[in-house]
């Protein structure tokens, strides 16, 4: 591919080419790859410097020239000198924003994919990991087509599964993914779009057929820093539909109005709640599942919580909004999104709930939907066993804290993934949050907290175990290691 065919719809402020020791403007450029990890920079390649959070690319032109760059894409034209560039004879192409430059040249160097098939976005804090799994088995119960999904547990192309590496990748991951997905058959594809995402451009080039908002709650303001920033970030997906497309909303969300305010695609509603366009009435939540009436349809799921009739909700009205006709028993097989509510029963007649709930509001969905399905005049001990994720937003901690206080009837605190932040401040942080410290008991080590839940429950009660869900690892400092909530409880029902 050439240099102008991968700087097609790019908007270059300058660019500085030179050949025999004099400047040109006419001369194209064979390219042999893209990349914006200097370490992977083989010769002919074109690399796009990319300004991050912790590293700015432009650091690293000089060793992205010596692996073979033939030419630099560049925020700052000052980073690499026209006579180095004059000396090495690579082509320096200057741009306003490289994120937004890196997406545009992926999706040409990869022939566009994502116009080759029906691109459905989940966004929102909480539910878009069982939203799009619910998207891809609805349509795939009512076509013989493949369908491909990019979220936070896998990616996933038909019925073949790739570990996931982000929640939506960076664009040149991406449209190396889509690219994969049409080549290996796929019609249709879902992905979660996070709010990273779309504040770094990643998802630009992609022209969502369908855009679900799920809700918004407190989540990532070590990034965004303010709910009206991360509003901001979500509403970008909305912002950028057509009118050809459908752009499907929770209207019970206080955001649920306005993030489709100015949209040009079409809006369909979704609630339980208030007036919408596809509304759950009738709702009955049981440990096996919800059922309930949606716009005068009798369906049964094994979805168990409230949060889950809204999940089902956004796909439901997705598939509808497509025109596709879901049978009520496919709805009745649905399975649910892997660490989402895993139930396991032990021998001794306690149930241990393994969630990936990390949030101030998913932790409560989850706790709210223990209580929905026991007793009134219970008997059963509520354990939570939780922390919260080092290096994030720190201001969610005593949220955390005060809401399992409130749900729960014993509170075991521990690691979640610390990452560089000393362990036992996280855990004051969310014991902050907690009145009644009689209540919580303090375990730094969360194989062991999940041990001493297990030793203290009694046939009936409930363990949660919260925070990690799917994830198979937990992260130390730097070093990652290999962490299961879900095995550690089978090595002790065991």
């Amino acid at each position: 591919m050439t240099l102008s065919q991968l700087l097609n719809g790019v908007t270059v402020s300058k660019m500085f080419q030179t050949m025999y020791g004099k400047m040109v403007t006419t001369h194209d450029v064979k390219i042999s790859g893209v990349q914006y990890d200097s370490r992977k920079v083989q010769r002919e390649n074109l690399f796009v410097a990319l300004k991050g959070v912790g590293l700015d690319g432009h650091k690293f032109l000089s060793s992205a020239i010596a692996n073979g760059a033939k030419v630099i894409v560049v925020e700052d034209d000052n980073a690499v000198p026209d006579p180095l560039c004059m000396h090495t004879g690579t082509v320096k192409v200057v741009v306003s924003n490289s994120r937004k430059a890196l997406a545009q040249i992926s999706a040409n160097y990869y022939g566009k994919p994502a116009s080759k098939m029906t691109m459905i976005g989940v966004t929102g804090t909480n539910g878009k990991t069982t939203t799009t799994f619910l998207i891809k088995q609805m349509i795939e119960s009512v076509s013989n087509t493949k369908v491909g999904l990019i979220g936070t547990v896998e990616y996933a192309i038909g019925n073949e599964k790739y570990p996931a590496t982000h929640t939506t990748p960076e664009s040149l991951e991406l449209q190396q993914l889509l690219d994969q997905m049409v080549k290996k058959g796929c019609t249709h594809c879902v992905m979660e779009v996070s709010s990273h995402a779309l504040h770094q451009f990643r998802v630009c080039e992609i022209p969502f057929k369908a855009a679900v908002f799920s809700n918004l709650t407190q989540d990532h303001l070590d990034y965004h820093k303010t709910m009206d920033e991360y509003f901001t970030a979500k509403k970008i997906l909305f912002d950028g539909l057509m009118e050809e497309a459908i752009a499907v909303t929770n209207v019970d969300s206080e955001y649920g109005d306005k993030i489709v305010k100015g949209c040009k695609a079409k809006i369909i509603s979704y609630s339980v709640n208030n007036s919408s366009m596809i509304k759950a009435e009738n709702v009955t939540v049981s440990v096996n599942g919800f059922s309930a009436v949606i716009n005068n349809e009798s369906i049964t799921t094994p979805l168990v919580g409230r949060f889950n009739v809204y999940n089902f909700l956004a796909a439901f009205s997705v598939v509808k909004s497509l025109g596709l006709h879901v049978s009520t028993s496919a709805y009745s097989n649905l399975i649910p999104a892997p660490g989402r509510f895993d139930q396991i029963q032990s021998r001794k007649g306690w149930t241990a709930i393994v969630d990936y709930a990390h949030t101030p509001d998913a932790l409560e969905n989850c706790l709210q939907t223990i209580h929905d399905v026991l007793p009134s005049d219970r008997k059963n001990t509520i354990i939570t066993i939780f922390g919260a994720g080092g290096d994030r937003d720190i201001t969610k901690r005593p949220k955390m804290g005060a809401i399992s206080e409130r749900l729960s009837d014993v509170m075991i605190v521990t690691s979640d993934n610390p990452r560089t932040e000393d362990p036992m401040k996280i855990i004051n942080d969310i014991i902050e949050g907690i009145s009644d410290k009689k209540k919580v008991i303090v375990e730094a080590d969360r194989e062991k907290a999940i041990a001493k839940g297990i030793s203290i429950a009694k046939s009936g009660d409930i363990i949660l175990i919260a925070g990690k869900g799917h994830e198979d690892y937990q992260v130390l400092g730097k070093e990652k290691i290999h962490f299961s909530d879900k095995e550690v409880v089978q090595k002790f029902i065991q």
